[in-house]
This record gives structure tokens, sequence and C-alpha cells, in this order.
């Protein structure tokens, strides 16, 4: 069941759990880590995987004079994120699996939450180009994704959690093909949500393009240099 057609009626199978599980923990994070790297109140967002709206919600609420552009692959899905988020403004919503997608908007974030992972690799590097063309030149991608060894753990002890498509992300691999598409790695870091240990990680690309290097005053490498080692003895 790997097939768009196969993975479109498991999702809308699966819409219905999505709403009985609602926001937690992980919806909030993502928000969180998103609004570090610089989503503001007025950024406009591309979301690719929204499910039934979960954290579209957040993100309306958040965005109060930003604007939406909401895909999954689900209709079912779209459907419900629809209903979830009447009273929101400025909010569009497009069944898509993002291979070739195509509106005239450019946008500030794309935000991927939890959703690389249930794409089949052979398309990543599809989608990231299609990403490509709608991101302004200082747009970021945001990727939050379950980590490659406790998803495999999973697999091994509870493969019943498993979704029609769920594979563990190689970060090479996944950086790899993002560079293919002309994009650069802003940073990649593990992060423990469930577990004590790392159970997810979350990926930031940005436009592969000429950045001009400004260096730093003597004294301000001087302050840094007291500022970190002040941290050694505190």
């Amino acid at each position: 069941m790997s097939d768009n057609i196969d993975a479109k009626s498991w999702y809308n199978q699966f819409a219905s759990k999505q709403v009985k599980t609602g926001q937690n923990l992980r919806h909030f994070t993502i928000l969180n880590k998103c609004v570090s790297y610089g989503l503001k109140k007025n950024s406009n967002v591309l979301e690719i995987g929204c499910g039934v709206g979960t954290l579209t919600s957040l993100l309306a609420d958040y965005l109060s004079s930003g604007s939406i552009v909401a895909t999954d692959i689900s209709d079912e899905s779209i459907e419900i994120a629809k209903k979830s988020t009447a009273k929101a403004n400025d909010i569009s919503f497009y069944v898509h699996n993002m291979q070739d997608f195509s509106i005239d908007k450019k946008f500030d974030f794309v935000i991927l939450p939890d959703v690389m992972e249930h794409i089949p690799v052979s398309e990543h590097l599809g989608v990231f180009q299609s990403i490509f063309k709608h991101m302004k030149d200082d747009a970021l991608i945001l990727i939050n994704s379950p980590h490659p060894k406790a998803l495999d753990h999973i697999r091994e002890h509870f493969p019943d959690r498993l979704q029609v498509i769920d594979q563990s992300l190689i970060a090479g691999e996944l950086i790899n093909t993002a560079q293919k598409a002309g994009l650069n790695l802003v940073d990649y870091h593990s992060y423990g949500l469930y577990i004590e240990e790392t159970d997810y990680t979350f990926i930031v690309f940005r436009k592969d393009q000429k950045i001009n290097y400004t260096k730093k005053s003597v004294k301000q490498v001087q302050i840094d240099k007291l500022k970190e080692r002040s941290k050694l003895f505190i």
C-alpha cells in the first residue's frame, strides 16, 4: 500500500482517529519551535500534511495577520480541517500530494509536521522541488519528524502503531535529497518529547544562495569569549 490511491484511502479512514487525539504536546512544541525560528504574526505559511487541521488551528490563532495554505492527501481530512478552522481568517485548503503542486503564491515558512516519514522516499525530491518553487528567497522549511531510532523501536515492538507508510528518515539521505532540489541545511537537532531519550528531530532548510558573511569586531569576539568562559564556572 504505497501508491497515492491506497494512501489516500488509508488516511481518509485515519481522520476520525486524529480528531479523537486532538491537540497534544507535539503540536504545541512544533509551533513553539517554528516561532523560535522566526515565525511572525504576519507570516505567510504553507503547511504540508495538515491532516484534520490540528496544527493548522494553532497556526491560525497565532497568525493574527498572516495567511495559511494547507494541503493534505486526504479529502476527508481536509473537510474536517475546514470545519475546525471555519472562523479563522485567510486559510486555503488543497487536496494534494505536493508532487506537482502549483499556486501563484510564495511563502515565508513551509511547515511539515510529522509528514516526510509518510511520503515515499522516491517522492522526496519532487516534494522538495515543488516546495522550492513556492519559497521566498529568505524562506525556511521546518520539518518535524520522529527520530529514526525511535521509529525503528516502534516498528520492532509496536508495529500496530505504524501508519500505512512510516519510514525512518536517515539524516544524510534527506539532506542530500534537499541539496539536489537547491536547498541548504540550516539546522538538524534531536530532542526528547515523550521519552527521556531523543524521540523526535527538527530539521530546517533554506534556499541555497550566496551569503554575505559579516565579520564580528575583535571587541565583540572578546565579549563572546568571556560569556562562553563564564558558563563553565557557574
